[in-house]
């Protein structure tokens, strides 16, 4: 995925049209999802999604991985791991469980969201640029509990790593 990346419930991915209509995203008349996603600069943002949210990973474009803090399915929550540069693979998890990582995610440059998952709980994440109903390129399904959740997004960097963590947790 090349991003910005998109997490959505399942059931609303089908309303959500990526590149359909795509002109220029730096033209504020493009309305096309892919262009309004492309407009978010942060770490999370939000757009409207028929009648509810389309949350928009944005930032540093980087490989992302879901890591449940929990055995499941289903899960309530864990972290969406965004690499920038890591020399170890081995290094992100005891990392992200680290008091580093944990002040940062609480601390005021914290980017804060909430969201529902919907009936089902499953939320897909994908390149913001696919249609929701023809996924062209790498998506993962979250299968966590039915609820609302507040996700926080930090950038990190420690020896060796550089990535944007994202934390979601039910509330």
């Amino acid at each position: 995925m090349e991003g910005p990346h998109l997490l959505l419930p399942e059931e609303l991915r089908r309303c959500w049209r990526g590149i359909e209509g795509w002109r220029n995203h730096d033209d504020p008349t493009d309305f096309s999802d892919y262009a309004r996603a492309c407009r978010l600069k942060t770490w999370l943002g939000a757009l409207p999604c028929n009648g509810d949210i389309a949350l928009v990973l944005s930032g540093d474009a980087g490989a992302i991985a879901w890591i449940p803090s929990s055995p499941g399915p289903p899960h309530e929550g864990g972290y969406l791991v965004q690499w920038i540069g890591i020399d170890d693979e081995g290094s992100i998890e005891p990392t992200l469980r680290g008091e580093h990582v944990g002040n940062l995610l609480k601390g005021p440059g914290a980017e804060k969201l909430n969201f529902d998952t919907g009936p089902s709980g499953a939320m897909r994440l994908f390149d913001s640029a696919d249609r929701g109903d023809d996924l062209r390129n790498d998506s993962h399904l979250l299968l966590l509990m039915r609820g609302t959740y507040r996700i926080r997004a930090a950038y990190c960097e420690a020896q060796g790593i550089m990535m944007v963590v994202r934390d979601i947790a039910r509330i």
